[in-house]
């Protein structure tokens, strides 16, 4: 069963969703991929729309004493490096630790939770939290928005936490290049096995908070 603060949102009708934001007890999770939009958009119900936005990866980087991501991405380093599998069990431990927040009080406003890349190889428990006190909304990139993902972590690396989906090669770059996309395909297939919604990423491009909700709605209906 599944709940958004003891209703059965697999039975949330859009009049109900309607209530929800009204009285302040919406809570919405994104996920999907990093640099699919997620934080982006949580920034959008906070700014136009007072949302509460609980932003995990930040939770994780003030914990871990950085100041951005980038430094948090060279810390956590490559499954070659031989710090790698303690770092990459504790990320997860915090990363588990503040997923679970999904459940925290709002004391009355409307709340974004915006999970990590990695948010659906967490522990089935953990995942049951998310599941049962929000709406998982999953912005789905497409097959065909992988390729630009990949580059764009090349250009910006974020944290990454393999799950033995990293593979050798002649170079690390190789390594990387050949073993990303496996991970982004396997990641992809979770999303949408976890979600409530599943929305094209492309259908929120540009929206307000406004418009951001009502087409969250429109897929109630």
């Amino acid at each position: 069963m599944i709940y958004i603060c003891g209703m059965d949102s697999e039975q949330l009708r859009p009049q109900e969703f309607d209530v929800h934001i009204a009285e302040g007890t919406l809570r919405l999770s994104f996920v999907g991929m990093s640099n699919g939009g997620k934080s982006y958009r949580s920034k959008v119900l906070r700014n136009d729309e007072q949302f509460l936005w609980y932003h995990v990866d930040e939770h994780i980087q003030k914990a871990l004493g950085f100041d951005d991501m980038g430094a948090m991405s060279s810390w956590l380093g490559y499954p070659t490096d031989e710090y790698y599998s303690e770092r990459e069990r504790h990320y997860l431990e915090l990363e588990d630790r503040f997923t679970k927040n999904a459940s925290l009080q709002t004391n009355g406003q409307n709340l974004v939770f915006d999970t990590t890349g990695s948010v659906v190889h967490l522990p089935p428990e953990t995942l049951s939290i998310v599941k049962e006190t929000c709406l998982v909304v999953h912005l789905d990139v497409g097959e065909e928005s992988l390729e630009h993902l990949i580059e764009q972590f090349f250009k910006e690396p974020k944290p990454v936490a393999w799950f033995g989906h990293y593979e050798g090669g002649e170079s690390q770059e190789e390594a990387l290049r050949h073993s990303y996309p496996k991970l982004l395909a396997a990641r992809l297939q979770k999303y949408r096995e976890l979600a409530h919604i599943n929305i094209a990423a492309s259908e929120l491009r540009d929206k307000t908070g406004a418009e951001t909700l009502a087409v969250i709605r429109n897929h109630l209906a």
